[in-house]
């Protein structure tokens, strides 16, 4: 398999600083764009700070630049890694006044040859783009989906361990063609899903429909800070 990525994370219109994080195959960005092509391997992920904690944007750096130091992130020793990455942030975050309780969601997901996994913890969201359709495969792990802002059961961090990591998402065989989304919550507090879905749709090269994505997040308002990594299967 090969991948073409193209994403970016953005503070908004509104927020002073930008709480979300983002790690493309090794690139840890906290504001800007990074667009990669023919990518054999995929490690990709949306960290977004909890907003009712202090220092979210520290935590999910926290989370992101410990992961990139993991020497291999296979199936058999993610969960290992994850849960340690965990354990170092509640430690620091104890030790420290001005982070204490801070927390963060993680969200992304790993291709090595032909593995594909995908990790999850919190409200930041993976859509997949596949022909004709749109639709969500990482559920939202919050008290009430229904619920506008509902309160988030798992994350990195907090003041106690509530990681939970959802081991109920089943993907089956991925498909060239396929486009995958990973995005925290601020994208579609900004747009909707047929717009969204519309600009993936078009026949536009994968950075144009990143960059159409984040201009009409900004033309919306962005309220939120907005993360987006688009992974499109190319062969």
């Amino acid at each position: 398999m090969k991948f073409n990525i193209s994403a970016f994370t953005n503070r908004g219109t509104v927020r002073e600083t930008n709480q979300d994080n983002i790690l493309v195959n090794g690139q840890l960005l906290n504001e800007g764009e990074v667009h990669l092509t023919n990518q054999h391997d995929c490690f990709c992920f949306v960290a977004d700070g909890v907003g009712g904690n202090r220092a979210g944007d520290f935590a999910s750096h926290f989370v992101l630049e410990n992961l990139k130091l993991v020497p291999d992130l296979d199936s058999n020793n993610v969960e290992k890694f994850l849960h340690q990455i965990n354990e170092k942030l509640l430690n620091e975050s104890k030790a420290k006044i001005e982070i204490s309780g801070t927390a963060t969601t993680l969200t992304g997901i790993i291709v090595s040859e032909d593995n594909f996994q995908i990790i999850h913890a919190g409200d930041s969201q993976i859509w997949l783009m596949r022909n004709d359709m749109f639709f969500k495969i990482t559920n939202d792990q919050v008290l009430d989906e229904s619920e506008k802002n509902s309160s988030i059961t798992s994350y990195f961090g907090g003041y106690e361990n509530y990681l939970r990591l959802d081991k109920d998402i089943y993907t089956h065989e991925t498909l060239v063609g396929d486009i995958f989304l990973i995005c925290s919550d601020g994208l579609f507090k900004s747009l909707n899903q047929k717009i969204v879905k519309s600009i993936l749709m078009a026949d536009k090269g994968l950075q144009t429909k990143a960059e159409k994505i984040l201009e009409n997040c900004l033309h919306a308002g962005a309220d939120d800070n907005t993360s987006v990594i688009l992974i499109h299967q190319t062969n």
